[in-house]
């Protein structure tokens, strides 16, 4: 017990010191408000919610069955109608000049076919410069196009019903589990956690100890009775407090502004986030003893830190990169905490559920932080 106490008494020293060299340079400050703000603009900027897109009718029938199909795009909350025309010709300049992003062409004898109970092609014209916008407009478009059809089929099947008798139907019922309102800042925003995560411990770690060694102040610590060991704990205790208490902010307005649900244990997420936020603190560790500068540790740090962004299934779905880029994912050590941390909060998930996402962060944080200590140790010799 008394050496554990001796070890600990320079360790809160060196605590210390590291909140009063925050509270100087006003990191604490930005290490505070950044999450917040963040959370709030991944929120409501990175969404793939797609609503109110400039749309074109152009409905060359002008007819009442026309019309009624026009009224469907009308009354739709995903687009809005910028122009009708007549005139298939003006099509491309309304596209190509941005004012609108969509076109739904209607032919001309549109409702002469209807009647003759004829197939009838409509036309879906989109903008492909942004390729997922465009998709999903284009299917939103479909559906609405595959209602009124369906419309048109069930009237004509309630017509013959009066001769033949009653007809069976099938009818389709949806439900989606967990986000039902498909909402992407469901998604978007916990995910928010593992990028403050990384900023606040890989970055601004490695940025602290090179900072220590272009000021001089290892070469001091290394000439007094403190040990590398107790060096770097007293510099790594003040990160994984601010990190656990960014987690809760970001918890915070996820429950408060956007009204993220949050079905699992918040103990357990505290308890998983400790073992990401050690494996960035590894990585911090390690680029700080390869970096001279603090420009080099900046420059590593966002060299490492894009990987784990992108490779994640943050931003984009893991399924949809090449099965190289697939496999190399599971070297990603956010790829595990993105399952972790939106499983926690949208399905649930328990510690056994979530077992290999763990062990996984576990054995990586052990390797990399041990790795970290033993170059740090060697640098400072």
């Amino acid at each position: 017990m008394g050496e554990l106490k001796e070890f600990f008494v320079p360790v809160r020293h060196m605590m210390k010191k590291e909140f009063i060299e925050m509270r100087r340079s006003k990191l604490i400050i930005f290490l505070i408000i950044a999450p917040i703000l963040q959370a709030i603009v991944f929120g409501y900027v990175a969404t793939t919610d797609i609503t109110h897109v400039p749309t074109m009718i152009c409905d060359e029938d002008s007819s009442a069955s026309s019309r009624a199909l026009a009224d469907k795009f009308l009354n739709s909350e995903y687009f809005d109608i910028v122009n009708f025309t007549r005139d298939p010709q003006t099509i491309q300049g309304e596209l190509g000049s941005n004012k609108a992003r969509v076109c739904i062409r209607i032919p001309w004898n549109f409702e002469e076919k209807l009647k003759k109970g004829e197939t009838v092609q409509v036309q879906i014209i989109g903008d492909g410069t942004d390729s997922n916008s465009a998709t999903q407009t284009m299917s939103r478009a479909q559906l609405i196009i595959m209602a009124f059809s369906k419309q048109i089929f069930a009237d004509k099947l309630e017509g013959m019903s009066a001769v033949v008798g009653p007809i069976p139907s099938l009818a389709m019922e949806e439900r989606v589990w967990y986000n039902p309102e498909l909402a992407s800042a469901n998604v978007m925003v916990p995910g928010v956690i593992g990028l403050i995560l990384t900023i606040v411990t890989l970055i601004i770690m490695s940025l602290s100890i090179v900072r220590e060694k272009e000021s001089g102040n290892i070469e001091q610590m290394v000439v007094t009775p403190i040990t590398p060991l107790q060096i770097i704990t007293g510099k790594v205790i003040p990160y994984i407090l601010l990190g656990l208490l960014d987690i809760i902010l970001v918890v915070v307005v996820c429950g408060l502004i956007f009204k993220t649900p949050f079905e699992g244990s918040f103990l357990l997420l505290m308890v998983l986030s400790f073992l990401m936020i050690m494996v960035n603190l590894g990585l911090g560790i390690f680029i700080s003893t390869i970096s001279a500068t603090q420009q080099q540790a900046m420059f590593s740090s966002i060299f490492i830190m894009m990987p784990n962004i992108l490779l994640s299934g943050f931003l984009f779905p893991i399924k949809n990169m090449p099965v190289v880029l697939q496999w190399l994912t599971y070297v990603i050590p956010m790829r595990y905490y993105m399952v972790i941390i939106r499983g926690i909060f949208l399905k649930g998930l328990g510690f056994m559920e979530l077992l290999p996402e763990s062990a996984a962060l576990f054995f990586y944080g052990i390797i990399i932080f041990t790795l970290a200590i033993k170059a740090f140790r060697k640098t400072v010799s």
